[in-house]
């Protein structure tokens, strides 16, 4: 196995995180196999691709395919515990924003990053990161189509390379997390820079922004095939978080809907003891070959 660290995807500077680490599989798929994109959790204001080594490599020589884990910019308030008082300079959307950029460029370098065809792209995401590659699946016209623009690609290029995403342990329900763990108050606050009471309280199906719960396609497209799971011992995030969202994502299907959204349950282990699992390698694995079966 190669790997190659601390690539860098758009400018960095001295609070933003635009970096990337690949990891080539020991035997890989031939002629070219898939790109397999981390996107960590950390609750939008901590966690690091250096925090996923072990986790990347198992992923790349269980699929036979390239893995790159992302840094994004996180929410890192100036004073550490009272986010309120001098808000980061990074909040959402700046998390979706920079995973979009890393999509394309990993579109526009295929040839030179090499290993992986530019239009096979599979996300796997985690706990915050789980609704980080939700809004690149189900909000393309807000991230993905802004990065098309900029680059020089037809409308929805960058969207239609999604060929599947993995929801594990995500949060896509900010009202519903808050109402069981008030104490998440407080990095909500940090990572979208306003009170999440205001913004659920803001209209009556607590949607002021989209993000807060995730919804609303703006407009028709193709979803990716999608994989929601969640281990049965997280203490973290609750399952209903899964089953909600599983519900939400079979509503925006359109056309064949068969095997095109999966919910699973797993006895996988804690919320971040499950990613180091020879079971949540196996799951990912499992997905992803079939979902490349059927292209």
């Amino acid at each position: 196995m190669s790997t190659v660290n601390d690539l860098v995807y758009a400018p960095v500077s001295d609070w933003e995180k635009h970096t990337f680490d690949l990891y080539y599989p020991s035997t890989p798929q031939s002629p070219l196999g898939s790109l397999i994109v981390f996107v960590h959790g950390g609750a939008w204001r901590t966690g690091d691709k250096s925090d996923f080594v072990d986790l990347a490599r198992n992923l790349a020589n269980s699929t036979g395919d390239v893995v790159a884990v992302v840094n994004y910019t996180l929410s890192i308030a100036a004073i550490k515990d009272d986010p309120t008082s001098v808000p980061a300079k990074a909040q959402h959307p700046k998390h979706v924003q920079d995973v979009a950029q890393a999509l394309g460029y990993f579109y526009k370098n295929a040839q030179e990053l090499k290993g992986y065809h530019r239009d096979r792209i599979f996300l796997v995401g985690h706990s915050a990161g789980g609704q980080i590659a939700g809004l690149l699946a189900v909000r393309p016209d807000l991230y993905l189509d802004p990065v098309d623009i900029e680059l020089g690609l037809d409308k929805g290029t960058l969207h239609s390379v999604i060929r599947g995403v993995i929801g594990v342990e995500g949060i896509y329900n900010v009202d519903r997390l808050l109402k069981i763990w008030p104490s998440y108050r407080d990095f909500v606050i940090q990572g979208f820079g306003e009170d999440p009471q205001t913004l659920i309280d803001g209209s009556p199906d607590g949607q002021k922004i989209p993000e807060v719960r995730i919804s609303g396609s703006g407009g028709t497209f193709q979803l990716p095939y999608y994989a929601v799971i969640h281990s049965n011992q997280d203490e973290l995030v609750d399952p209903e978080q899964a089953k909600d969202y599983y519900a939400y994502l079979q509503s925006v299907v359109c056309g064949d809907t068969e095997g095109k959204v999966i919910l699973e349950f797993g006895d996988w282990g804690t919320h971040d003891d499950m990613l180091q699992t020879a079971q949540f390698t196996r799951t990912i694995t499992k997905y992803i070959h079939d979902w490349e079966r059927r292209m």
